[in-house]
């Protein structure tokens, strides 16, 4: 099994790690992804702002989950989700897995949210760990 899990560096994507990895069997891999966009900037969302910054994130991630089999992804775009979708179907992944942030009400409906999308948008399971 391919996972893709969206990883943005935040407290939410760090327990969706830890439960993505739950899930894994020993010959199962793991991409950890990243989404660097520069605008707009939202207060609501953790925005890796460099490429630099994003890298070492990354390679942060892979030594602490040494003994998996790990493959780290830096894309860019303006639609995280989309950008998400797009490498799943190219990496042809079984699962999507991403934290949440928890809105409610009216700030969800405003803002929205990428795991609203990726459930809207992904051909393959996504996984939302709250």
């Amino acid at each position: 099994m391919k996972i893709v899990l969206a990883y943005d560096g935040s407290d939410y994507s760090k327990k969706a790690l830890l439960y993505a990895l739950k899930l894994m069997k020993e010959k199962d891999e793991i991409h950890v992804v990243t989404v660097v966009k520069e605008v707009p900037r939202s207060p609501e969302q953790v925005i890796v702002e460099s490429e630099t910054k994003a890298e070492k994130m990354l390679e942060e991630i892979k030594r602490e989950i040494e003994g998996y089999s790990v493959k780290t992804k830096i894309l860019e775009g303006s639609d995280v989700a989309s950008a998400l979708v797009e490498y799943c179907k190219k990496i042809e992944c079984n699962m999507i897995v991403t934290g949440t942030r928890g809105l409610t009400g009216v700030k969800k409906a405003i803002l929205g949210s990428v795991s609203s999308a990726l459930v809207n948008k992904s051909d393959v399971p996504v996984l939302i760990v709250k």
